[in-house]
């Protein structure tokens, strides 16, 4: 059994990695499309890679650092492809601020994607880097194989993620702040996909689980983004007069309370049992005694 669910586990990782090259290399796709799809393989290689924390520190560490790095590099690209999606959403129909404002802003934020893809991606090493460093973990792939997660260790890994998030949900109220939602829809993707690929363990309960956590993944990343979204619009380079930046303000925080109405119930229910009952149905589960 051991065995089984270590070779399903290099299996995943070795989707991954075959996923990140593909859209590294791929042609007729825009650079934006590629570039959040290999975050999503990497955000998923990492969270997969915490499995083996207890019994391959040194190789784990090492990657998930790399991950973290690339991460850096790509995120900048993704917010401002994500922002242009969100300026076009909050100023369509609206005639609070002047069309030749809204065109100007939108060319700066186009202009602003197109430089940070060619700094980044087009004509520098990043993609090379990327494979290459896609390709070493191929090779660590055997390695890693060897020293497979006992299914207690995959258990203890999801409980740990877990209680990881249950505590930061609860220093989320009065404020609800961007920065402490954002840290736990990091907690929380990385949960999503640890119990993705464990639901064969146990499909029903981990499948609901997943789809809950699908859905609050999605709307923690929204309100990140209305966020990011914000700051960069208060950054000075867009030029907006006062009352413009009260308007886009409102609207912004317009947006954020439509997205936690449907966010929060869904927090609140996925976290209704504690730590200590989600630890313990993962022991029925894993059939450890």
């Amino acid at each position: 059994m051991v065995q089984d669910t270590g070779n399903k586990l290099i299996a995943a990782l070795e989707k991954q990695t075959e996923k990140i090259i593909y859209f590294c290399s791929a042609e007729n796709i825009s650079p934006n499309l590629a570039v959040h799809e290999i975050r999503k393989s990497y955000k998923r290689l990492r969270a997969l890679l915490q499995f083996f924390a207890e019994c391959n520190t040194s190789i784990t560490d090492s990657f998930t650092k790399e991950i973290k790095t690339a991460g850096k590099v790509l995120s900048p690209i993704r917010e401002s492809f994500v922002n242009i999606q969100f300026f076009e959403k909050i100023t369509t129909g609206s005639n609070l601020i002047s069309e030749r404002k809204i065109k100007q802003v939108k060319d700066l934020l186009s202009e602003k994607n197109r430089v940070l893809i060619d700094d980044e991606i087009t004509g520098t090493e990043v993609i090379p880097g990327i494979i290459q460093f896609v390709k070493q973990l191929q090779l660590q792939l055997n390695i890693l194989k060897t020293s497979c997660p006992s299914v207690l260790q995959l258990k203890t890994q999801l409980s740990a993620t877990f209680a990881e998030g249950y505590e930061i949900y609860q220093t989320l109220e009065p404020d609800f702040s961007p920065v402490n939602m954002h840290e736990l829809r990091k907690v929380l993707k990385q949960l999503w996909y640890q119990l993705d690929f464990v639901k064969f363990k146990h499909p029903r309960y981990f499948r609901l689980k997943s789809y809950h956590l699908n859905k609050i993944t999605e709307q923690l990343g929204i309100d990140h983004d209305l966020f990011v979204f914000l700051e960069d619009l208060k950054a000075g380079e867009f030029h907006f007069s006062e009352d413009e930046m009260v308007i886009l303000d409102n609207q912004v925080q317009h947006q954020r309370e439509l997205n936690m109405v449907k966010l929060l119930p869904r927090l609140k229910q996925f976290f209704s049992e504690p730590p200590e009952i989600f630890d313990r149905k993962l022991d029925k589960i894993f059939k450890i005694n």
